[in-house]
């Protein structure tokens, strides 16, 4: 019975393995944050231990880009562990093992009003990684603490801690995307358990800057997925990760970097959601679209006040991110 239930949840879950949370610019931009607030010796060991990675040759040297420093390059290999796990989401074969969908999110609920708070109890989600059902199963925060738990552990091996960073680089950048720690609960539309609305996947949008201009079904999840900025070169990126940190230094979010826990930071996700996410204008198409839960919605229209505020929102977010994240590589020894 236990192993039926915890296939169902997967199921339930897959729809969501799609999503990305920052784009692969979004989760290089952090690692370099992470990358500036190590000292050269740390960085030095952690490039090494991404040298131990088993796909190190195809994914990381046969990928990067010429005319590199050695220094630019350590940088890179760095910045190119942090968007390897969604890499991994196309690999075939017995190279599948590295893919896992469900790690790159936790589905803390946002409701859209008392009748969905009422009527919807999803279950209460763990960041114990040993309370999982399978590994495999895993939310975001739990497998960040595995991760933790195998990088700190003198006797995992080199080519897993390469991964474990990778995959830590990764979440820890995803978890401070708010739609990353957040669903939307409704009474009629989005009230299947462990779903909502996929994290804003389920939401259609429009914007006029352009930002989703390529999409094929532009929605909330892929505003703030995309809105930190678009240009993966290695100048691009880390242009944007010193405007972020300029913008957001360390000494002026202090108190927030100290918040160390990663089940704090989706909870701190969760909760931009429901202030800034989910604002009245995207919460009144859904609730306008209860009275008919099976047709479709109709787009919301997305202000650039919406996404001046949200970009804000995304680079405080990804400053902490990095500092965060660094505080804790810090603490550990290679």
């Amino acid at each position: 019975m236990r192993k039926a239930i915890g296939a169902i949840i997967l199921l339930l879950l897959c729809p969501c393995a799609t999503v990305l949370a920052w784009n692969p610019p979004g989760h290089m931009t952090i690692a370099s944050i992470i990358y500036d607030q190590l000292d050269p010796a740390q960085q030095d060991a952690w490039v090494n231990v991404l040298r131990s990675h088993p796909r190190f040759a195809q994914d990381f040297d046969a990928a990067m880009p010429q005319n590199l420093s050695p220094q630019q390059q350590n940088r890179w290999i760095f910045m190119r562990a942090a968007a390897w796990p969604d890499l991994a989401r196309s690999f075939d074969g017995d190279d599948q093992k590295y893919n896992h969908p469900i790690w790159h999110y936790i589905d803390l609920p946002v409701y859209l009003d008392d009748a969905a708070k009422e009527k919807i109890h999803p279950p209460v989600l763990s960041g114990d990684y040993r309370k999982a059902r399978s590994e495999q199963s895993m939310n975001a925060v739990q497998a960040i603490n595995k991760a933790l738990a195998e990088l700190s552990d003198h006797a995992t091996p080199a080519s897993q801690k390469a991964i474990d960073l990778c995959w830590f680089l990764h979440l820890a950048g995803d978890i401070h995307q708010p739609l990353h720690g957040a669903t939307l609960y409704s009474a009629q539309r989005f009230r299947g358990i462990l779903l909502g609305d996929r994290g804003g996947n389920d939401i259609p949008v429009h914007e006029n800057e352009g930002l989703l201009a390529n999409f094929k079904n532009p929605n909330l999840h892929a505003i703030w997925d995309n809105i930190l900025g678009g240009d993966s070169s290695y100048d691009a990126v880390t242009a944007l990760a010193a405007e972020v940190e300029k913008s957001y230094p360390a000494q002026t979010l202090l108190a927030a970097a100290k918040q160390t826990d990663p089940m704090g930071w989706a909870k701190e996700s969760n909760q931009i959601s429901q202030q800034d996410v989910y604002t009245p204008e995207v919460r009144e198409v859904v609730r306008t679209g209860e009275a008919h839960p099976h047709a479709p919605l109709p787009p919301v229209q997305i202000s650039a006040e919406y996404l001046k505020r949200a970009r804000s929102i995304a680079q405080e977010r990804a400053a902490l991110a990095g500092y965060r994240a660094a505080a804790l590589l810090a603490k550990i020894e290679p």
